[in-house]
Order: structure tokens, then C-alpha cells, then sequence
């Protein structure tokens, strides 16, 4: 996988890593950002993420999945040519080439990141989905991608927790689910 190879070899993610432990540990509220999250990844990729993640302490973590219109998108796609990961290239393309498909995976994984991240404590996820991923739905699903997008992220910055949003949980309990809500 993509993830775990750039974290398995890459030493200034190590040294990344490393400082943001020092500063949790100094006392330091320490945030995340696990974006562009690319369709390749799976429920294991991200309860790895997630469990390093949380090994930093009570951690936010802020959560988006790629979207083929962001400027960025093009430089993902050429970085994983570049590095010769063919499927996450084919997968990039697909969603390109077919809105429908980029829609699905969006709702997977933001659905799929809420879910691993219930099984840690201390761990929350603001999740951020696009404002044409909510266009392009309907009915339950949208006023559920509406209230993740309008939620106050849990962090606190006066020292007053804010607390968990019941906005930002799974958008369906249930594997299989999402395909009943589309």
C-alpha cells in the first residue's frame, strides 16, 4: 500500500513523527490532517494510520478523501505514476473518468474512518466531506453530509473541550449500507 510504504521508509515522515510525540508530550494539543485519503485504501490501512495516530495521545484528526476536481488531485496522480503504483493510478483515473465512482468511494471511506476510529478512545475524526459530494446526494444522506460539514471540530483551543459531534460519526452502521442510502 501506499500509506504504508511512505511510512515504513521515508525518514523525514520519521522525523515528522517524531516531533509531533514531543510536542504531545510537552503538553502541546496536537492535530492531524489524514488528507487526501486515496481509494486504495482499505479498513486495515486506516486503523494502522489511526493507531499511530492515537499512540501521540488525545489526538484530532481531520479526514478528507481525494477529489478528482482539487488542484492536487493531478499532483497525486503523477506522483503515483511516478512511483509505480499502478493501481492506485487506475484508480485515480476511474474516478476521474466517472462521477458516480468518485461519489461511492468518497461516502466508503469517510463511512469506513468513523467506524475504525470507534475503536479507539481518545481518538476523534472531524471528518470534511466536499461540498459536491453533498450535491450529489439526497434525502438522509445529505442532511448527514451536511451536519459533518457544519459541525465544530472537537479541538479546544481555550482549554474548554468542545466534545464529540454526533455529526461526526459513521454515516451507516452497516457494511454494505451506504448502497441502500445512495
Amino acid at each position: 500500500m501506499l500509506v504504508s510504504s511512505a511510512l515504513s521508509i521515508s525518514s523525514s515522515t520519521m522525523t515528522r513523527w517524531q516531533a509531533l510525540d514531543e510536542l504531545q508530550q510537552a503538553g502541546v494539543s496536537v492535530f492531524v490532517s489524514m488528507s487526501p485519503t486515496y481509494p486504495t485504501m482499505g479498513e486495515d490501512d486506516f486503523h494502522e494510520l489511526l493507531s499511530y495516530f492515537r499512540a501521540l495521545g488525545e489526538v484530532v484528526v481531520f479526514h478528507e478523501p481525494i477529489n478528482p476536481r482539487g488542484a492536487n488531485f493531478q499532483q497525486c496522480l503523477t506522483a503515483a505514476k511516478e512511483a509505480g503504483y499502478d493501481d492506485v493510478v487506475t484508480e485515480l483515473q476511474q474516478m476521474q473518468d466517472s462521477h458516480q465512482y468518485w461519489v461511492e468511494y468518497a461516502l466508503e471511506q469517510l463511512n469506513t474512518v468513523q467506524q475504525v476510529a470507534t475503536r479507539f478512545d481518545g481518538l476523534e475524526i472531524h471528518s470534511w466531506p466536499d461540498d459536491e459530494l453533498v450535491r450529489s446526494t439526497s434525502g438522509q444522506l445529505r442532511s448527514k453530509l451536511t451536519a459533518m460539514q457544519q459541525a465544530v471540530s472537537p479541538e479546544s483551543f481555550s482549554g474548554k473541550q468542545t466534545g464529540t459531534s454526533a455529526a461526526q460519526s459513521g454515516l451507516t452502521g452497516q457494511k454494505g449500507a451506504l448502497d441502500q442510502l445512495l
